[in-house]
């Protein structure tokens, strides 16, 4: 089994303590390693610890030196929209006008101008676009993101984004956890009531 030792990090950040949510004091605890080092065994952290104790167990592992560094667990992005196209510049400018979301809302701007470029997107497409912003989170640290439809609003276009995700997190190292977002909005062509009743008995069956 392929070995990697992870040596002499100025600080070795394990997050160790009560396997629960914390809270208070409990915060400040990040279970700092100084000299730290981790041995990773095929896909699976095997030991950590000081670099002193971590070399005892890395006799034919591959080494990295990362003296100076700080290594720490990925972060996780609990809010993402991975997937969409288009962008919205001109809702921008108009805020910076002075323009509230509520006015661009009732010109069909904000959430619908991103659904107009995404219902017009191919799934290929949307991937190139969802698979260049994985790298982004990934340059940046963050290994995992809840990523939402949403800009879809209709069932073949949901559907759609939700495969983008999930094709996202099995072909790229940023893992995906899919969320449906279906009443994210309601689209200009339905009524409020009419795409609830979509969503509840047409999307979610679906999904």
């Amino acid at each position: 089994m392929k070995m990697l030792a992870i040596l002499h990090a100025a600080q070795l950040v394990t997050l160790a303590g009560p396997n629960r949510a914390r809270c208070g004091k409990e915060l400040n605890d990040l279970g700092i390693i100084s000299d730290g080092a981790l041995l990773v065994e095929g896909d699976r952290i095997a030991a950590v610890g000081t670099s002193k104790e971590i070399e005892k167990l890395a006799r034919d592992a591959e080494i990295i030196d990362a003296s100076g560094s700080v290594v720490l667990p990925g972060f996780v992005d609990g809010h993402t929209h991975l997937v969409f196209a288009g962008n919205r510049l001109d809702d921008f400018e108009a805020r910076a006008r002075g323009e509230t979301y509520e006015q661009i809302a009732k010109r069909d701007g904000g959430i619908q101008t991103t659904v107009r470029a995404t219902r017009a997107a191919s799934e290929g497409q949307l991937f190139s676009l969802a698979k260049e912003r994985a790298g982004w989170f990934l340059r940046n640290g963050t290994t995992t993101v809840e990523a939402k439809s949403g800009y879809g609003l209709s069932v073949e276009d949901e559907l759609k984004i939700l495969r983008v995700i999930r094709r996202i997190g099995a072909e790229t190292p940023l893992q995906t956890v899919p969320t449906f977002l279906g009443a994210h909005a309601v689209p200009p062509q339905l009524e409020r009531d009419a795409y609830v009743g979509l969503v509840r008995n047409e999307m979610l069956p679906r999904v």
